[in-house]
Formats: C-alpha cells, sequence, structure tokens
C-alpha cells in the first residue's frame, strides 16, 4: 500500500484521519446541537466543557505515554472509547445525556492529537522528514470532509452527524495500527506540570498562544450558525470551512523554506496581527464573498500559530518532557483559554450577534503584547 510506504506516510495517514473527525466537528457539530433543541447559551456551555476537559485528558494520557516510553498504547484506548461514545449519540434523544456524552467523547478524542504531534517531532529528529507536509494531510482530510459533509447534510439533513463522526474515529483506530513504533525513553524522573508551568519560556509561551487560540472561540461556536443565519446553506458552509483550510495547506507546505526567516515568537506575533485584523472584518462580513475573503487569513490565525507552538516545543523544551508540553499546549492554550472564549461566546453572540469579533479581535492583541514582551526564545 502506497501509504504505508514511507514513516512519514505512516504519520500523515493519522493525521488524515484524526482530521476527518475534526472537519466534520468543527463546521458542523453546532448546527447538530441546534438541530437537537441547545439554544445559543446551552451550545456554547457544551463546547467549552468538551474543550475545558482537554486540560485533565490531555497532560493525563500523554504523562502515561512519557511515563512508559509507549505513546502508541493510550491512542488505542482513546481511539476505542471515542468510537463507543459517538455511537451512543446516534440513538439518544435526551438532552442531559447528549450534553454529557458530547463532552466525554472530546475528552476522550482530544488527547490523540498532542500524542501524535509529540511523537511525529520525536520521529522527525531519527528520519528527518517534513513536518509540514505530513501534517498537511490533516489540512487536506479536513477539506474533504467538510466540504463533502455539507453537500451530503443539504440533501439528507444534520442528523447524520454523530454517525459519520463515528466512521471517522475507526478510521483513526485503523491508522494507529499503522503508525510505526517510535521509541522514547522511559522517564526517569518525572517533570511535573508546576515544574513547566513555572519554567520562564514556556508559560508566556502557552498565554500568548492561548490568547491567539482562544480567540477563534467565537469563529468555531458560531461562525457556522451565524453564516446561516445570513441565508448561507451547508453546502457553502462547509466549503467556507474547507476554504480556510486550503489556504492552511499553502502554508504548510512551504512553511520549511520560511521557517529560518524568523523564531517561533516573531511568527506568533505575525499571526496574532493578522487575528486582529481578521476579527475587526468578520464583524462587517455579510457576503459571501466578503466572507470567502477573510478565510483566506485562518492559514496564519491559526495555521501560523500552531506551526510555531509546535516548534517551539520542539526545539526549546527538553526531549523528555516534550509530550507533556505539547499537552499542556493543547490543553491549556487551546483548551482551558480556548473553553473560555467559547462559554463567554454564547451570551456575546446572543446579544451582540457578529459584533462579537470585536472580543476576539481583543484576546488576539492580547497575544500579540504578551509574545512582544515575555516571550524568552532559549534553549531550557
Amino acid at each position: 500500500m502506497f501509504l504505508m510506504n514511507k514513516i512519514s506516510n505512516k504519520f500523515s495517514f493519522v493525521y488524515f484521519s484524526i482530521f476527518v473527525v475534526i472537519g466534520i466537528n468543527a463546521p458542523f457539530w453546532p448546527l447538530w446541537l441546534s438541530y437537537k433543541g441547545f439554544d445559543s447559551r446551552y451550545i456554547a456551555i457544551i463546547l467549552s466543557c468538551s474543550v475545558l476537559i482537554k486540560l485533565f485528558s490531555n497532560p493525563f494520557f500523554a504523562g502515561i505515554g512519557d511515563k512508559y516510553g509507549n505513546r502508541k498504547l493510550p491512542m488505542y484506548f482513546l481511539s476505542i472509547i471515542s468510537i463507543c461514545l459517538l455511537f451512543t449519540l446516534n440513538f439518544i434523544n435526551s438532552l442531559f445525556f447528549i450534553s454529557l456524552i458530547a463532552i466525554l467523547s472530546w475528552a476522550m478524542f482530544a488527547p490523540l492529537m498532542p500524542l501524535t504531534e509529540s511523537l511525529t517531532t520525536t520521529a522527525i529528529k531519527t528520519h528527518k522528514f517534513d513536518y509540514g507536509k505530513t501534517r498537511l494531510w490533516g489540512s487536506i482530510s479536513f477539506i474533504l470532509a467538510s466540504f463533502l459533509v455539507g453537500i451530503f447534510v443539504d440533501h439528507q439533513g444534520i442528523s447524520y452527524i454523530p454517525l459519520l463522526m463515528t466512521f471517522g474515529a475507526i478510521l483513526v483506530f485503523v491508522s494507529i495500527y499503522y503508525m510505526p513504533k517510535i521509541k522514547s525513553l522511559p522517564s526517569t524522573h518525572n517533570i511535573s506540570i508546576y515544574g513547566l508551568l513555572s519554567n520562564r519560556s514556556f508559560l508566556p509561551f502557552l498565554l500568548a498562544s492561548g490568547a491567539i487560540q482562544s480567540s477563534h472561540g467565537m469563529y468555531y461556536g458560531f461562525a457556522s450558525i451565524y453564516w446561516k443565519s445570513i441565508g448561507i446553506n451547508e453546502s457553502m458552509i462547509g466549503a467556507l470551512w474547507a476554504e480556510a483550510v486550503v489556504f492552511e495547506i499553502i502554508l504548510l507546505a512551504i512553511f520549511s523554506k520560511l521557517k529560518n526567516l524568523f523564531n517561533s515568537r516573531i511568527f506568533i506575533i505575525i499571526a496574532g496581527l493578522l487575528a486582529i485584523i481578521r476579527w475587526i472584518l468578520m464583524v462587517y462580513a455579510d457576503s459571501i464573498l466578503f466572507i470567502f475573503i477573510i478565510q483566506i487569513l485562518h492559514a496564519f490565525t491559526f495555521g501560523l500559530t500552531h506551526i510555531a507552538a509546535i516548534f517551539f516545543i520542539s526545539e526549546i523544551m527538553p526531549s523528555r518532557a516534550q509530550a507533556k508540553c505539547q499537552a499542556l499546549y493543547s490543553a491549556i492554550s487551546m483548551g482551558a483559554f480556548l473553553a473560555i472564549a467559547i462559554a463567554i461566546s454564547g451570551d456575546l453572540y446572543k446579544y451582540m450577534y457578529n459584533k462579537a469579533f470585536f472580543f476576539s479581535a481583543f484576546l488576539a492583541l492580547t497575544g500579540v503584547i504578551i509574545a512582544t514582551w515575555f516571550i524568552n526564545i532559549k534553549k531550557n
């Protein structure tokens, strides 16, 4: 099988599989929750709790991988439980149990990403393949999933979303089976979370990247709902999400040529500045063409921030703690901060409508200020 010929292709398959699920979840999960009867406040609560729980699940499962030097083992467990929980959602109508299972399913699925990132960056040091070209297969699958599922939902309805996500989770399990065994030495002494958070380089990095990533809270929670309210159908909503990631792919494909231009701190600042512009423009976005143009900036506001974060951890933090650092980045910067932003966005959207994107711009500005004044690029 062509895909399995090289180690980099095996990791590409894992990214591809994970982002099939994310490509269905991001555009259509809020719409499915709305279809099931939740209002904007409760949609925000469910989404924020789903993100917030990563604060606990990500470091826990990453710690298991670091402790025993086997990061595939927790990935098998997480994928199997995710399949079971997502499948269960197809048969439940109780809003309470939908909320509970939705949150638990993401608690199980979310740690798969930092574990994959950690294994990938470890493998790169030995096998010398390109991270951007490997990771871009995740973006490709996001595009395919969001676009094709948008067409499917337009014709068949939104009710099939949990079933489609279940099929995606099964594909994740298969990809983990093919993932190469990358050995990492079991940690001889545990590096505590407190020790990492007290690190002068790592904490400001988490705060800056977290502020910029959390500025996407309104986007993840209510962009699809807002676009539908101004007359955009599900096919076009899927296409807009897919289009954003097309430009993310372009950035990933060329990043190996750009990464030596600046250090990771400068890249985070650039991403934050473009995020400020993006969210201010979203306040005035009232047509498909305008939104299409704005979506190009996603490559930088999310993609560049994330790539810079991955390389910051790989280059600055000690190798024996990198899985835990990746998990903390995912749990705090893309977890706790994002969860708070999404929770706030429910009421902001309810009372301010699209003007709530000004709050997103404020968060991005905060990230730029922290990155400018407090991040220190020095090997630990």
